[in-house]
């Protein structure tokens, strides 16, 4: 299982890489753009977060999915888990990361102090900072010789670094695990320890982690699915990472199972758990994202005992029993029926489909786009350069007395073309700047939105309690908007615009598919216009065509990326950056009103601040572009070349023999090319179907 999915998402970078290399043999791109393709196809990362309270069977559950092999021991108690990250290594090892001295010395000072009069959250983290003080006497005599360092070990002593009784389990911070099977190449599986660690950095860490991840599995245990201390964990913890990807996996449903609950009674359950606490919490934003997550049942288990010999199995008195246990309960009679029975496979097919949703389209989209738009571009030149020679035959073979009024019809069109695409410019200002306008207000109404609940919560906060309860709710709100609400605006604003343009320019490419008809009949008309209109449609589509002449777009995130980053997240980064000093000046403030007042005025400051016009700004240069394009191709690269030709054609009457063998032989390896071209064509489609 864990080969078919991760090495599925291997190829297709592998694959992409090799049509990168193909098309630049076809002279579609340079060099210099296939290393950046590689490039970044190899600096990419999929990143999956499994997320869970203990002995849910996260660490089974890994050991089914990653590793198909039992490498990760039980896990330790909440506080002394480490946070573990496994990829690809040409040599199985880990390399554990130690505490520094600071950071032992503090969980020295924390694990002295009594637990009466503290919070719940300070209690924890003083009971956390007695058990790694207490679990840290085997190595007490040397232990600074560890502290602040890191240490590479063989994969078969991991157990020393994250087991329930590791010898150094209690000054591991984090463990890198490298294992050598080429699936895990550009992936990191993170396997996140418990929430409100008592190690702060830790739990930064944990945190940015699974705030980068593409998707997010949260395991719960079907015998208590959904009890309170997963709520905290999705409810409290998950929300202030900012995560908007979420997978529900529910282990050990066999338990139930075996006791006569049905499977969709417990999934039923689950669902209703999570939309009541939904509705008591009256928060949207969680509700978003778990609207859609229907819980998958597995049991890790027997995916387990189904990837491992079953020499393995009946040597281990553990493995044996259960496998009895399962061919008993369960009438299962091998492996193949275990691994059906494990449902793991659903699981990982809901994986696969949410990376493939929010990783592959990021990832692979626009180089796939780029090389489509390298090779339409260069038969887009090819088709201009042939209707241009063969209009020139056609001159050539044209009486005398008929080229004054075929000089004549060429400057007709030229006029009526000139018109047509004035008259277009005004039809696309109608069509798009009224959406643009919608999506600019909708974008200014969402950032007033979270505004006036980050307002809501700091009138909350009464006189003798701190602000500071507040601020991982306020961090949330911000990040929400920045990295889901206005992405999932622009996203919706773009899909819009861009079907504005391909739909108004629809009309345009008709009638002067008439136009050329009429005053240029010996153009083959049909195929040249078409061909301009794919080549605008994927210049469309690929975003290309809303990047200011010059600009380095290859470099670029997405147009719609650098819309975002100079009309959302610069001004909303006021309460990340610039508005963050200030802030936290409030909240050290002595004065209850006046902290209150500092952090009304700074976020006021940060509403009126906002300002989306990038966006129109934006759309603008997409709408001037198109017109650029379809001058420069049917006024600059046609209509005037084939102007130039008839006059001097009339010009040089004596010369028109020769001018007609060399424009003939042009015309003939002309279409070669061009045959051959459309062919290569075909077979990078074909490439990319298979991608």
């Amino acid at each position: 299982m864990a080969y078919s999915f991760f090495e599925g998402f291997r190829q297709k970078k592998d694959k992409l890489i090799e049509l990168a290399r193909k098309v630049r043999e076809y002279g579609w791109i340079e060099e210099s753009r296939v290393e950046d393709i590689i490039e970044k196809l190899n600096a990419d990362t999929l990143t999956i977060g499994v997320i869970g309270q203990m002995k849910c069977g996260k660490s089974t559950f890994l050991n089914a999915f990653v590793f198909e092999d039992d490498i990760l021991p039980s896990a330790t108690t909440p506080m002394t888990a480490a946070l573990s990250v496994i990829t690809y290594g040409e040599t199985a090892k880990v390399i554990a990361e130690f505490y520094t001295k600071d950071e032992w010395l503090e969980q020295q000072s924390l694990a002295e102090q009594a637990l009466q009069g503290l919070s719940e959250l300070d209690a924890s983290k003083v009971k956390a900072a007695k058990e790694l003080v207490e679990k840290s006497a085997p190595i007490k005599d040397n232990i600074e010789e560890y502290l602040g360092k890191t240490c590479e070990d063989s994969l078969e002593n991991i157990v020393d670094y994250v087991g329930a009784d590791g010898r150094f389990v209690s000054i591991t911070k984090s463990v890198k695990i490298f294992y050598p099977k080429d699936y895990l190449k550009g992936v990191e599986i993170v396997d996140t320890p418990g929430f409100n660690d008592p190690i702060v950095s830790r739990e930064l860490r944990t945190k940015e982690f699974l705030r980068k991840a593409d998707v997010v599995v949260m395991m719960l245990y079907a015998g208590r699915p959904f009890d309170s201390t997963d709520r905290t964990i999705l409810f409290e913890n998950v929300k202030q990472c900012g995560i908007g990807k979420v997978i529900i996996g529910v282990n050990k449903y066999d338990i139930p199972y075996e006791k006569g609950e049905r499977p969709e009674d417990i999934k039923q359950y689950v669902v209703e758990q999570i939309r009541e606490q939904c509705r008591l919490s009256h928060d949207d934003t969680m509700l978003d994202i778990l609207k859609n997550a229907e819980p998958i049942l597995l049991s890790a288990e027997m995916a387990l005992l189904s990837d491992l010999p079953m020499s393995k199995v009946v040597a281990n008195t553990a493995y044996d029993h259960a496998f009895k246990r399962y061919a008993s309960e369960l009438d299962i009679s091998g492996q193949l029926r275990l691994r059906e029975m494990s449902r793991m496979d659903d699981l990982a097919n809901a994986i696969r489909m949410m990376v493939e949703q929010e990783k592959y389209d990021v990832l692979l989209k626009k180089p796939v786009n780029s090389i489509l738009a390298a090779g339409s571009q260069k038969l887009d030149s090819l088709i201009t350069e042939i209707t241009n020679v063969d209009a020139e035959i056609k001159i050539l073979n044209t009486p005398d007395d008929e080229l004054e009024e075929k000089e004549l019809n060429l400057s007709k069109a030229e006029r009526r073309l000139s018109r047509k695409i004035e008259g277009l410019g005004d039809d696309l200002n109608i069509a798009i700047m009224e959406e643009a306008r919608k999506g600019k207000n909708e974008l200014e109404d969402a950032m007033d939105h979270s505004c006036k609940r980050m307002e809501s919560l700091i009138e909350s906060v009464k006189v003798f309690e701190t602000f500071e309860k507040i601020k991982p709710r306020l961090n949330q709100i911000a990040e929400e908007f920045e990295k889901r609400t206005s992405k999932r605006l622009v996203e919706q604003l773009a899909t819009k615009i861009k079907g504005k343009l391909k739909s108004t320019t629809r009309d345009f490419f008709t009638e002067t598919t008439d136009t050329f008809q009429r005053y240029v009949p010996d153009l083959d008309s049909k195929e040249f216009v078409k061909e301009v209109e794919r080549q605008l449609n994927l210049q469309i589509e690929d975003e290309s065509i809303f990047y200011p002449s010059g600009s380095d777009k290859e470099k670029s995130n997405g147009v719609w990326g650098l819309v975002l980053n100079a009309g959302v997240t610069f001004v909303f980064g006021l309460i990340g950056l610039g508005a963050k000093s200030a802030i936290e000046a409030a909240f050290r403030g002595i004065n209850h009103n006046k902290k209150k007042n500092d952090l009304l005025e700074q976020i006021n400051s940060v509403r009126f601040s906002f300002d989306a016009t990038p966006i129109i700004d934006t759309i603008l240069v997409g709408k001037d572009n198109v017109i650029n394009l379809i001058k420069k191709k049917f006024l600059d690269e046609l209509i005037t070349p084939l102007s130039e030709q008839v006059s001097k054609c009339r010009e040089s009457l004596t010369q028109k023999e020769e001018k007609l063998l060399s424009a003939k032989k042009q015309i003939e390896r002309l279409n070669s090319e061009k045959q051959l071209l459309e062919s290569q064509i075909m077979e990078v489609n074909t490439l990319i179907a298979a991608i």
